[in-house]
């Protein structure tokens, strides 16, 4: 029996030992990660980073700028103003510098992790030697010659300069408001038309091209009434709606002060 008791005692001293053991081992190992991948696979103990990602580019980056290579970078499918790259690639050329894309995210990187560092880089070398307006002024020069280089196409509104296209208007706001305003003073309810007595508004919206002689082009116009028993009046608005567009002497929108055709909308709420 007392042998039985000194083996059974043996044996919890022998666990305990393996079970502090364990427990040190888990405290004190880490795991080495290099990348986002590596860093999002792993799942106990301490994370050591190693960047390796960032460090390789930062010396790429220095090597290339270091053998005469520069590389402007724009990220795809954050503007449309980037359908200038080719004219802009032409133009940075004269410069010896590179032009080239790459993709963009909204979700930050891991803590330890930086993106883009050869991008930085050579962005930040770029600035040094030319100034930090100079990518702006150099997009500017693109965005004029790919508008001279593209006579006919039709931009959208949002692309154009910030100018008012409608007569009369002192800034680019007042074009949001002019033009109900005017038409509100000249519109001519029917007779049976009901008015507005709920919550929500109908309206007029008329669409066109202006093209850059001050033509309008493509009218399109949808007309909505929250009262059903509007519907019989919808040709009468369409029909004033675009008599009203019709006549006025819109200015030609501009993109970077280069005339061109552009889309415009035109909105009219009823009473």
């Amino acid at each position: 029996m007392r042998h039985l008791i000194l083996s059974f005692c043996f044996l919890l001293i022998l666990a305990c030992n393996k079970k502090v053991e364990t427990k040190k081992s888990n405290t004190n190992d880490s795991i080495v990660v290099h990348n986002e991948d590596e860093m999002y696979k792993a799942q106990n103990g301490k994370i050591k980073v190693i960047d390796t990602t960032c460090i390789n580019e930062q010396k790429r980056a220095l090597n290339d700028i270091k053998n005469g290579k520069t590389v402007y970078y724009f990220f795809n499918g954050m503007t449309e103003m980037y359908r200038s790259n080719k004219e802009m690639g032409q133009i940075l050329s004269k410069y010896k510098i590179e032009i080239d894309s790459a993709m963009t995210s909204c979700i930050a990187p891991p803590k330890g992790f930086t993106r883009n560092c050869y991008i930085s880089i050579m962005r930040n070398e770029i600035e040094k030697r030319h100034g930090k307006k100079f990518i702006d002024s150099i997009r500017v020069l693109a965005e004029k010659q790919y508008a001279e280089n593209h006579p006919n196409i039709i931009f959208d509104f949002e692309e154009c300069d910030t100018i008012s296209r409608y007569p009369g208007t002192k800034n680019y706001r007042d074009f949001f408001h002019k033009p109900d305003m005017d038409f509100s003073k000249v519109f001519k309810y029917p007779i049976g038309y009901k008015y507005k007595t709920g919550k929500y508004f109908s309206s007029t919206d008329v669409s066109f091209v202006l093209m850059k002689n001050g033509e309008i082009k493509n009218i399109q116009t949808d007309v909505t009434f929250q009262n059903p028993e509007n519907l019989k009046f919808e040709n009468y608005f369409r029909k004033k709606a675009e008599e009203f567009v019709k006549n006025i002497k819109w200015i030609s929108a501009t993109k970077k002060g280069i005339k061109v055709n552009s889309k415009v909308n035109f909105i009219y709420f009823h009473k």
